[in-house]
This record gives structure tokens, C-alpha cells and sequence, in this order.
């Protein structure tokens, strides 16, 4: 014998919902499973959605962090470009301070060295590069400009004959001007710099 939890009315036997108030135990039973279930579930999908959005945000951070360490490797590798260029720089120059030193410890003096220089100028204009093979024969410096000269010179024999063939005379005379003048002044200056484009043909 039983009665409904509801109202207190008599279920008959082999009924499980209650006449009076339509009240079903098993079903209320199993509706109440079912939503604990659901709730369950939703709890097993809200975590799992804090997880995915939590790998999401470390992905994020380590990606950022990634490319903060890229950036900073190429600064380190452009710095370390620069420095390696500012080096070489220093050195070349040395270099060319060591071999002018040297040029004028063996004339004996700046003032001996003076007219070296002066011969390595006068070594652009035509033919005088043959100057300092006769007059400063132990000069390397001298004989450095003789041979750019000497390029000059060729040069100018071949841009005669071109110019002279397609009417584009002009702009190798100009660019003979332009060679003799940086020659010159490299000269003057005291500095064995090759001749754009033809100083270091045939070396």
C-alpha cells in the first residue's frame, strides 16, 4: 500500500503516478537524474572550454614571447653586422696609415715625401704616369698611382676610339675628367684608393 508524497492520496497497487495529483515518484526520480546528468555535463564542458581557452592564451603569450626573442637575435645579429664592418673599416684604414708611414720613413721625412705625392698626381695626366718608375723607383706609394694612371691611360685610348665610333665622346670625356680628378686627389690626400670601375682591372 502507498500513498503519493505529494498530497497523501492512496496509489492502488502496480501504479506509480498518484490519481489525485498526477504526482509519479519514478518519474520525478528520473527527472531529477537526468538534470543532475545534464548539470554534469555542462560542468565537464565548461572545463574543458577554460582549458582550450587557457592553452589558446599560452599559445598567444608563447608566441609573443617568440617573436620578442626573433627580434631581439636580429638586433643582436645587425649589431653585431655593424660592429663587424666599424672593425674592418678601422683596420683598412690603418692599413693605408701603416703603408703612408711607412712610405715616408723610407723617403727620410714629409718634406721628401711631399714630392711623391706630387709625382702619384701628376701619374693621371696622359702619359706622365711613367714618371715615377724613373724618378721615384723605390716609391710603392708613387708607383701605386703610376699604375692607376697607367689604366687611365688605356682607358683613354680605348674611349677616344669608341667615342670617335658611335658619337659618344662626350660622356667618355667626361667620365676621363671624373677618373683624373679622384685620382688626383687620392694622391694629394696620401691614400692608395683603386680608380672606379677600372683601378682594379688586371689585378
Amino acid at each position: 500500500m502507498a500513498y503519493c508524497k505529494q498530497c497523501g492520496a492512496y496509489i492502488p497497487d502496480g501504479l506509480t503516478a498518484c490519481l489525485a495529483c498526477g504526482y509519479d515518484e519514478n518519474l520525478a526520480a528520473n527527472e531529477q537524474a537526468a538534470a543532475q546528468q545534464k548539470s554534469a555535463s555542462e560542468l565537464m564542458r565548461e572545463k574543458l572550454e577554460e582549458q582550450r581557452k587557457a592553452r589558446q592564451e599560452e599559445n598567444r603569450r608563447w608566441a609573443e614571447q617568440e617573436q620578442q626573442r626573433r627580434r631581439q637575435q636580429e638586433q643582436s645579429r645587425q649589431r653585431a653586422e655593424q660592429e663587424y664592418a666599424r672593425r674592418q673599416a678601422e683596420r683598412q684604414q690603418a692599413a693605408r696609415n701603416y703603408t703612408y708611414r711607412t712610405t715616408m720613413n723610407r723617403t727620410g721625412s714629409s718634406a721628401s715625401a711631399e714630392p711623391n705625392k706630387l709625382f702619384a698626381a701628376l701619374s693621371y695626366l696622359s702619359f706622365l704616369f711613367v714618371l715615377p718608375y724613373f724618378v721615384t723607383p723605390n716609391d710603392s706609394f708613387a708607383k701605386y698611382h703610376a699604375k692607376q694612371g697607367m689604366k687611365l691611360f688605356l682607358f683613354t685610348v680605348i674611349a677616344d676610339t669608341v667615342g670617335a665610333l658611335t658619337g659618344f665622346g662626350w660622356v667618355l670625356t667626361l667620365l676621363r675628367f671624373y677618373f683624373i680628378y679622384k685620382g688626383m686627389m687620392n694622391a694629394f690626400k696620401g691614400i692608395e684608393e683603386p680608380l672606379p670601375w677600372i683601378g682594379n682591372i688586371g689585378n
